[in-house]
């Protein structure tokens, strides 16, 4: 039950800026983010996505860059061992949050990003990976702080590598045995990693 409700919830806050504010009047956000510690793994993972289509509301960001709450996301991100589901839900909230720049600079300010940023880079899961480009992306564009702390993480050598290690885009399709989203993905992970490498020189 309380699944199906989150499911329902999640397409109702994407829907546009008015729904969101009315789940933030209702307590939306601290009972949504009460639910990411259930211990039913799909009723976690569903409030995951629907906390994602807070991003973009004042009050959500508000609570998005409390350090406690960034915590939570980055260890969530981070757990695609145990609930992959949960993981990618986190990573693709952060990677939509990088527009905005009180973000941008408390996720790199946290202290564990060098080992959050590591971590995805070499996870070797392209739907993650695919997440984490776009967060480092969003992340260069803010350029200074934001630019210089991803640099840090050695992301720049990293895509630098990988795109080397893949030039024969086509030979690793078929040396992986890709199926045909997994080829889409693959190509988008490439086209990212290929402009991270070049704005991180």
């Amino acid at each position: 039950m309380h699944f199906e409700a989150l499911l329902s919830l999640t397409n109702l806050a994407g829907f546009d800026d008015e729904t969101k504010n009315r789940v933030v009047a209702q307590r939306g956000v601290p009972i949504l983010s009460y639910a990411m510690f259930s211990d039913h793994e799909r009723v976690r993972q569903a409030a995951t996505e629907a906390m994602c289509n807070m991003v973009g509301n004042d009050e959500f960001m508000d609570y998005l860059v409390k350090p406690d709450n960034l915590r939570v996301w980055v260890a969530f991100s981070l757990d695609y061992e145990v609930n992959f589901g949960c993981a990618r839900a986190a990573l693709g909230g952060l990677a939509m949050a990088a527009y905005d720049i009180n973000f941008a600079k408390a996720l790199v300010a946290s202290s564990n990003f060098d080992e959050f940023a590591k971590a995805l880079m070499e996870c070797g899961q392209l739907e993650l990976m695919h997440r984490a480009f776009a967060l480092f992306a969003g992340l260069i564009e803010h350029g200074g702080e934001c630019r210089d702390a991803l640099l840090n993480t050695g992301a720049g050598a990293f895509c630098e590598a990988y795109v080397t290690s893949y030039q024969d885009e086509s030979k690793a399709l078929n040396d992986f045995n890709f199926s045909s989203q997994e080829r889409g993905l693959f190509s988008a992970v490439m086209g990212l990693a290929k402009e991270i490498a070049r704005l991180l020189r």
